[in-house]
């Protein structure tokens, strides 16, 4: 994360840093259109907030652009590290059951005096029914609406018992090609599996049977502990029946105790095809594939 000296923050940003210090408030949801600031927003308040000495935690539910970790993760940073819960999706309306899980899981699991949920973009359509389930887990003491998009409004208007905060976008947010937020995956995954070694497996540990995958590419997979808590993320290779299977991994092989396919299959340049699974999206919703 960049320092607050390398950001321009708008004045009301740092009025709404100094709100959080002074009232009782302990989770934050923000919600925005795309690139209108909303990382920039978080980053700020978050490190505002650690800076001033109270202990802070930063969820990051935006599952293909991510401020923490790495993609198709749930992910939060708090005085404890990193966490993460495995999606297996970068469509959040197609990874929405996890997604609403993983986000009550790492809410339950942080004793962080004030939490700062980040959220996608997606705003309408599905995007909309997805938010507004979002804030049904979140239940957050206040919202912040950062920018004027018009579809804020109907998610604003369904939660009249939260009370909101509305900011400006930040005058230095920039709007993303589609290249390159596929370039910004393509990097946070990189940077995962770096220092990522290859484990022998033995396929029981699948929880499910994985989709097919194409030649040149590999599953990506959560690896799991005992306990069902997400330990990492791996890149499975083709699985025959009764072999060991190959995952190139981060996570040493000591804790893993199972494996949840995901939905994306990455190539050696960590670029992405999405593969179709049974039983993904919001209900109502049809795949795209």
């Amino acid at each position: 994360m960049r320092s607050l000296s390398d950001l321009h923050v708008p004045r009301e940003w740092h009025e709404a840093a100094q709100r959080l210090e002074r009232d009782d408030i302990r989770t934050i949801g923000v919600i925005g259109r795309t690139d209108c600031g909303k990382s920039m927003l978080v980053h700020y308040l978050f490190t505002s907030a650690t800076q001033t000495g109270r202990d802070a935690a930063l969820i990051d539910t935006d599952l293909g652009q991510k401020m923490i970790g790495p993609p198709a993760c749930v992910t939060m940073s708090d005085a404890q590290g990193l966490a993460l819960v495995f999606v297996g999706s970068t469509d959040p309306v197609f990874g929405w059951k996890p997604l609403l899980e993983g986000t009550r899981r790492l809410l339950s699991v942080t004793d962080a005096a004030i939490i700062i949920v980040n959220t996608s973009g997606l705003l309408s359509g599905p995007g909309r029914r997805l938010k507004a389930a979002k804030l049904q887990v979140i239940q957050p003491d206040l919202l912040i609406a950062l920018g004027d998009a018009p579809e804020l409004e109907p998610i604003i208007s369904e939660r009249p018992d939260i009370p909101v905060l509305r900011l400006p976008s930040s005058p230095y947010a920039r709007r993303k090609t589609d290249g390159e937020r596929r370039a910004g995956r393509r990097r946070a995954f990189h940077q995962y599996f770096e220092d990522a070694a290859i484990l022998s497996l033995d396929p029981s540990l699948l929880l499910e049977a994985p989709p097919a995958i194409p030649p040149e590419r590999r599953l990506l997979v959560g690896l799991r502990n005992a306990l069902g808590n997400d330990l990492g993320l791996g890149l499975m290779s083709g699985a025959r029946d009764n072999e060991a299977i190959e995952v190139l991994t981060p996570v040493r092989r000591a804790g893993i105790q199972s494996i949840v396919p995901g939905s994306l299959a990455l190539d050696e340049t960590y670029s992405e095809t999405r593969l179709k699974m049974e039983g993904q999206g919001w209900p109502g919703t049809r795949s795209l594939l």
